[in-house]
């Protein structure tokens, strides 16, 4: 496994601007984050924790044949591992009681996201595979900008490395809406 993922870590490197040095951000304190708006008090009851599983599963599928896919096992039953995991998460953080929490312990975004070299693309190919799948799971559209004007300032915590001067895109919802029709 640490081979993988150091083959994934070399991959990304040479996917990078060559002429750009890369900068690991052992410390987030240097980076100002929008604050994390969480959806309303009945959003998961609305949603239902199955849907959410049913979204997590599909938007996975999506990107183990993204450019993206390096990050997730080519194992299914390892891949279905890191789904639940996923999935538990989210519907701890949308309110679902500590259902991660008692399965994996407390939820770290740092440790989760170590081996792997996520920069501001790979956050965005991410999230638009969210978008898409948003769209074709046609989630409800009553929900659809709570979830994600918390998952897209959520995602940015998941930046781990950044090149000098380069910036996350904010992918707010009024434009996403637009171009996925929503």
């Amino acid at each position: 496994m640490c081979q993988s993922l150091e083959n994934a870590l070399i991959q990304d490197v040479k996917r990078s601007n060559a002429s750009q040095k890369l900068r690991w951000s052992a410390s987030k304190e240097h980076m100002r984050f929008p604050p994390i708006v969480k959806p309303e008090e009945n959003f998961l009851k609305a949603v239902g924790e199955e849907n959410l599983l049913r979204m997590v599963i599909h938007h996975h599928r999506l990107l183990q044949k993204s450019e993206i896919a390096y990050m997730y096992p080519s194992d299914e039953e390892a891949f279905m591992e890191g789904v639940h995991k996923a999935a538990h998460f989210f519907i701890q953080a949308l309110g679902g009681g500590n259902v991660y929490t008692k399965a994996y312990g407390a939820p770290s975004m740092c440790k989760t996201h170590a081996p792997f070299a996520i920069d501001a693309h790979a956050r965005e190919v991410w999230l638009r595979y969210y978008a898409q799948t948003l769209q074709e799971i046609a989630f409800p559209k009553a929900y659809l900008e709570q979830f994600w004007t918390w998952i897209e300032t959520f995602s940015l915590r998941m930046i781990n490395r950044s090149a000098p001067n380069t910036y996350a895109k904010r992918l707010f919802f009024h434009d996403v809406q637009h171009e996925y029709g929503w």
